[in-house]
């Protein structure tokens, strides 16, 4: 009998192509998920570039939901034909670093638990393997559509993870530099958790509209606007209790720093790419001279079955809609002009979804 097959996006020669690969099986504590909806973003453009460690070939993609196809031995906590989706970070649950909660930095690695689409094959197929599946795996509610559901498994569990572990008091204030996806997410997290100012930081005029969806009360950009200047002016001249840096650009980070009041704290959501011995600015005067109590936070994306859960709850209970971030849609053979529209940052291109057609895209 011949294997079956699928077409799957791959890294291939510093960019990413289509093409054919054998339906995968799971192995012991595995499923194998039937996709329905996937995404991607600048990360899966520098996997494919060769900036994180990818191995040609290997197929990208790290945003799913889907249908549980296929069931490995020893896991119990999903059915087949469940309606599921799998948060971007899929740790082991078991290692050290898993089990003292920092699951991003699973194995001790420098990815972590961020595995799909980088050191294993990836999501941007019609079925995809998820390892660890008790720990990752997580049903669906009724109420939630898949493309809510696959705006939360990478972007909501990124963005909110570092508006949440720098505890912002109740009415407090909260500056999110970088409006890209994550810091979208960060804006809404930011109003959720009870900041009675958000402000959103851009690098360039427009596109305001999105960011006062997500729950900016304020929209500066870096092209119009001294920045921290308006930002001590919105707070009354004390910065914010909270600047995010979700740009990934290191000459943004010093604004951060100086953004943030006496006591306040500085969560870094961005990863930084360049040589080993680069390093971040924090001006001197705007830290304090070493004794202003600010602090930097730099948490990996808080992941897992339980965390996932409780974003789509928020989700299916009205409190959260991550719609106002879809901005374009494809199907799987558009896959290619998808990657292209990330790669070259098309224009208002915020989250690309791309849904399946069985019988026509991949199977």
């Amino acid at each position: 009998m011949t294997e079956p097959t699928m077409l799957a996006l791959v890294a291939r020669e510093g960019n990413a192509r289509l093409e054919r690969r054998p339906v995968p099986q799971p192995a012991p504590n595995e499923v194998v998920i039937r996709a329905t909806a996937v995404s991607m973003c600048s990360a899966d453009v520098a996997g494919a570039a060769g900036v994180s460690p990818v191995d040609e070939g290997t197929i990208l993609g790290h945003e799913a939901v889907g249908f549980v196809h296929a069931i490995g031995a020893g896991v119990s906590t999903v059915q087949v034909g469940q309606r599921v989706a799998v948060p971007s970070n899929s740790p082991c649950g078991y290692c050290e670093n898993c089990q003292r909660g920092l699951d991003g930095h699973c194995g001790g690695t420098d990815w972590g638990g961020y595995t799909a689409g980088v050191s294993r094959d990836g999501y941007l197929a019609p079925y995809f393997r998820v390892p660890n599946a008790d720990f990752n795996v997580t049903p669906i509610p009724s109420g939630v559509s898949d493309e809510q559901a696959l705006c939360a498994t990478d972007t909501l569990l990124s963005g909110t993870t570092g508006v949440e572990a720098a505890q912002i008091p109740m009415g407090g204030t909260v500056a999110v530099f970088g409006q890209g996806h994550i810091g979208l997410a960060a804006v809404a997290a930011a109003r959720l958790l009870g900041a009675a100012l958000v402000i959103g930081v851009r690098a360039r005029a427009g596109a305001l509209d999105v960011s006062r969806a997500m729950g900016a009360d304020l929209v500066l950009n870096a092209e119009e606007h001294e920045v921290v200047d308006e930002i001590r002016e919105a707070t009354r001249g004390v910065g914010v209790d909270c600047a995010v840096e979700a740009t990934g650009v290191a000459e943004v980070f010093p604004s951060a720093v100086a953004a943030t009041r006496t006591g306040g704290t500085v969560s870094v959501m961005s990863s930084y790419s360049g040589p080993a011995d680069s390093t971040l600015a924090i001006p001197l005067a705007d830290w304090g001279w070493g004794i202003g109590d600010k602090r930097i936070i730099n948490p990996m994306q808080k992941s897992g079955r339980s965390r996932l859960a409780r974003i789509l709850r928020l989700i299916e209970n009205g409190r959260l809609d991550p719609k106002p971030l879809i901005t374009a849609r494809y199907e799987f053979h558009q896959v290619e002009q998808a990657f292209r529209a990330v790669a070259e940052r098309k224009p208002g291109l915020i989250k690309p979804i791309i849904t399946f057609n069985p019988g026509h895209d991949g199977f």
